[in-house]
């Protein structure tokens, strides 16, 4: 068995400031919200956070899952994970109509990552 890490990778620290977009999102069940996602100043293509917007009923508990998701998926990638290794880690779902899609929203938003990474 692998040895348990004490410590974490080293972090890629971001500068104050640095290149964002703000996305819309659009769930499959219509629902709209709002995500930030900066960038790394030394690579543009390469996203190292994401911020929650705007979107969910305000002290929703969907909100706060929202935001902690974006947390939780920032420090992966400050900690050097690209989107698609992510996304190929969490549950995906087979629509009606046969096809394949992410099982959260949280798949969803690494989903909207990987998709900008893969169209720069």
């Amino acid at each position: 068995m692998a040895e348990y890490r004490k410590t974490p990778t080293t972090r890629h620290k971001l500068p104050d400031r640095r290149l964002a977009e703000t996305r819309k999102i659009t769930t499959p069940d219509g629902q709209t919200f709002y995500l930030t996602i900066g960038f790394d100043p030394t690579d543009v293509s390469r996203p190292r956070e994401i911020f929650y917007s705007a979107g969910f009923r305000s002290g929703s508990q969907l909100e706060f899952q929202v935001q902690d998701a974006c947390v939780l998926i920032s420090l992966l990638l400050q900690h050097g994970f690209l989107p698609s290794d992510i996304s190929k880690s969490l549950a995906r779902v087979e629509t009606a109509a046969g096809a394949i899609t992410h099982a959260s929203i949280t798949g969803l938003i690494v989903a909207e990552l990987d998709q900008r990474v893969e169209g720069v």
